[in-house]
């Protein structure tokens, strides 16, 4: 079984917080060369866009961010013969425009074309494979904090525990393999009021959160949606351009 990784495009960074690449997939459009995105605070609004540039094998190798006509942020992409990230290179941040590239460098060791073991130069997060069972396989982080579990099945990520922080969180998909659900639950609980005031900012978020997505005719990810309780809210729109 390959361990097909997990996350609906570069720009949908929701899933999880890992520290490594292990949890993050790279969809491949051979044919498309930039691909567009447009991001909402929830309500409609937001200026923030995005241009992506692919390579002939349809992987992302530049993404530049913008504020409107502002650049806010310029990154670079380099990838391994397995289609895994080797090396993500910040060349401009509007935080610090004056600064060196930043360069963050992946280690991986395969054993049967799955990831049994991933390091990240900077931060040094390693994510070791403990338990390849049928249609499972556990993770867990080592030499890093905080300490984290993950179970994928089928190569989606179902379970994340954060020891460190107390923090479970569960993941639900449809069948095609997108994103339907994240419930996170906390120990102690938290109020959803403390949750939205402390946690989520810069547009709408719960610990509970669904996920809704237009496709186009080819089946990629046209419009983006996150639902909380009864509201739907529209965070990003997408167009691919050959």
């Amino acid at each position: 079984m390959k361990l097909f990784l997990i996350s609906v495009l570069t720009v949908l960074f929701f899933i999880t917080k890992a520290d490594a690449q292990l949890f993050k997939k790279h969809e491949l459009y051979p044919t498309i060369k930039t691909v567009k995105g447009k991001y909402y605070n929830g309500s409609g609004g937001g200026g923030y866009w995005s241009i992506a540039k692919l390579d002939t094998l349809g992987r992302t190798i530049i993404k530049e961010s913008y504020r409107k006509k502002i650049l806010l942020a310029r990154d670079s992409f380099v990838y391994n013969s397995n289609d895994d990230l080797l090396y993500h290179i910040v060349t401009f941040d509007i935080n610090n425009p004056n600064r060196i590239d930043i360069i963050s460098r992946y280690e991986y060791k395969y054993q049967d074309n799955i990831i049994v073991y991933q390091k990240e130069g900077i931060s040094l997060a390693v994510i070791e494979l403990i338990k390849n069972k049928a249609d499972t396989l556990i993770y867990q982080t080592k030499y890093s904090y905080p300490k984290r579990m993950y179970i994928l099945k089928n190569g989606l990520l179902v379970y994340s525990e954060n020891y460190s922080e107390g923090e479970t969180t569960y993941f639900e998909y449809y069948p095609n393999g997108r994103l339907k659900r994240r419930k996170i639950e906390r120990e102690p609980p938290i109020s959803e009021l403390d949750a939205i005031d402390n946690m989520y900012v810069g547009g709408p978020g719960s610990d509970d959160e669904f996920y809704k997505y237009k496709f186009d005719k080819s089946g990629r990810i046209k419009t983006f949606y996150r639902i909380i309780g009864k509201k739907k809210y529209k965070i990003a729109t997408y167009r691919y351009e050959e």
